[in-house]
């Protein structure tokens, strides 16, 4: 048997773990971040972006026409309101 005056300390254990720094890695994973890719590759929101933006474009062109439209027949009627006080009058 063993007669140990003074405890011995064990040596500490530590997890070393490595550490790469792949740059094209982290430049697809930024990119992917920035579109909305999930990990499986798939777009999510990609297809109702599209939506959204084609409906924008066609409410903002809507809109603008109804306007000439309205602005055309102010004019009209400006216009014929002018015509009949030279003629008539």
């Amino acid at each position: 048997m063993k007669i140990v005056f003074f405890k011995t300390p064990k040596p500490k254990r530590f997890n070393l773990r490595t550490r790469y720094y792949d740059e094209e890695k982290e430049y697809w994973k930024q990119r992917r971040r920035e579109l909305g890719i999930s990990k499986d590759g798939k777009k999510p929101d990609f297809s109702s972006r599209i939506g959204k933006d084609w409906r924008r474009v066609r409410e903002s062109s809507s809109v603008r026409k109804r306007k000439a439209n309205v602005s055309v027949i102010i004019y009209i009627a400006i216009v014929i309101v002018l015509l009949y006080y030279f003629f008539f009058r």
